[in-house]
């Protein structure tokens, strides 16, 4: 069993998300029935990409305008990095805010008060261009060149906290840094204070940004797809055999989670129901099935199932994480290994291939599987055409349709070897 208690029960009654695919809940669940791609090509002159790339129109999932000027003052606009803008953005959205209205005027406020709500926010990257313009001036200049109003903004903490200043919230504030698993790492934090009675109610989610340095990283390890500048359709193939790479994308999701016997602010989206937990011996980079078996993997969606009190065939849709890399291979394998035969069955997509994947990504998978359960349809698998039976399952969808979904699993594998697993369920 998973070390976390989900007693009492928690709810989800609030989703707030900036993302390509967009930068509301309504919109992000348009572009899901609709099938939507919002990966585009595009020349940034401002970015410093690696020699190969430079001056080609790349493919990336970027993150347009999403509402920061309507939801944010301008003066504190001004002053607060774009990573913290789309997480106040998203969270506003999760408490039920619409522009114009005072944070204590959110109904979970008035319910709950601000020291019973807490704030848990997961990042594999934090703020990178502020802390890579800080060490550069550094570098550069010396010690005394280094800006006294950059520096609060290279911790990985600052978002959480600018988002709980924002919003006037004093319960507990994490940040959670755990690469692929930071997101979903956070909901269950956030879980954990609901249940230990630390906290009545929690924002919890991820946030992570485009950056050129991110992208040139990624281009020297050989993690992106090699057709990133010359491909004329979008180069990311879920679960295909030809999948060599990844399309680098950008996002915040924020979801509320409330104690269920406590009253709630908005009828429930759906239950946490299940955590799971365990590690695999794997490569710190890069998704070789070679690094190493996928049996914590496996173990960790057996656990999340146990405390879910669930058995392999009640589960109706699984929110994959396919994103055109040999991950996909590895999540097959734990899925095969944990469903047992309810793998050749259960209903699986990945809407990673409508807006690239970046390090807390897994938000919009958690999305998807909210609205497999909200609107009992589950989501398509953009950019697959010819499924490969090793890096998929059989029951794989290509394009939405209507489903019966009560039960909803997302798993997560991390490189470098961490393993963590949520069950949803239908309110």
């Amino acid at each position: 069993m998973s070390s976390v208690s989900l007693l009492p029960k928690v709810a989800i009654t609030g989703l707030g998300l900036v993302t390509p695919l967009g930068a509301t809940q309504q919109a992000f669940f348009a572009s899901l029935a609709e099938g939507r791609s919002a990966l585009s090509r595009s020349v940034d002159p401002s970015i410093q990409l690696p020699e190969e790339l430079r001056g080609q129109p790349i493919w990336t999932g970027r993150v347009e305008d999403f509402g920061a000027q309507a939801a944010i003052e301008a003066g504190k606009r001004r002053r607060m990095p774009r990573l913290a803008q789309m997480c106040v953005v998203a969270a506003r959205e999760a408490l039920g805010l619409v522009p114009g209205v005072a944070p204590a005027e959110a109904e979970a406020l008035r319910r709950h008060g601000a020291a019973r709500i807490g704030v848990v926010l997961g990042t594999g990257l934090g703020g990178l261009d502020s802390t890579i313009e800080f060490v550069r001036s550094i570098i550069a200049s010396g010690v005394a060149a280094a800006s006294p109003a950059v520096f609060p903004y290279t911790v990985m903490n600052a978002s959480s906290g600018i988002l709980a200043i924002e919003l006037g919230l004093t319960g507990p504030n994490i940040t959670v840094n755990h690469r692929e698993l930071s997101l979903p790492e956070a909901i269950a934090t956030g879980a954990e204070l609901i249940a230990t009675d630390r906290a009545d109610a929690v924002l919890c989610g991820g946030c992570d940004e485009l950056s050129s340095w991110l992208i040139h990283g990624l281009w020297q390890m050989s993690l992106l797809s090699p057709d990133l500048a010359t491909a004329e359709t979008a180069p990311i193939h879920p679960y295909e055999a030809r999948g060599q790479g990844v399309v680098p994308g950008e996002g915040a999701v924020v979801v509320l989670l409330e104690r269920a016997d406590r009253g709630l602010s908005a009828p429930p989206l759906a239950y946490l129901s299940g955590v799971g937990r365990a590690g695999d011996e794997r490569a710190r980079v890069g998704w070789s099935h070679k690094s190493g078996p996928a049996a914590g993997a496996s173990a960790a969606i057996t656990q999340s199932l146990a405390m879910a009190s669930l058995s392999a065939d009640q589960i109706d849709y699984v929110a994959g994480a396919g994103n055109g890399s040999s991950l996909d291979e590895l999540e097959a394998a734990a899925l095969r290994d944990a469903l047992g035969q309810a793998a050749e069955r259960v209903a699986i997509s990945s809407v990673i291939g409508q807006c690239g994947e970046w390090q807390t990504s897994a938000g919009v998978r958690l999305g998807a599987a909210l609205w497999s359960l909200c609107a009992q349809k589950v989501p398509g698998t953009v950019h697959c055409q010819t499924p490969d039976p090793l890096r998929s399952l059989p029951g794989i969808i290509r394009t939405s349709r209507a489903a019966q979904v009560r039960h909803a699993l997302v798993p997560t594998l991390s490189q470098g070897g961490a393993n963590i697993s949520l069950v949803l369920s239908k309110a």
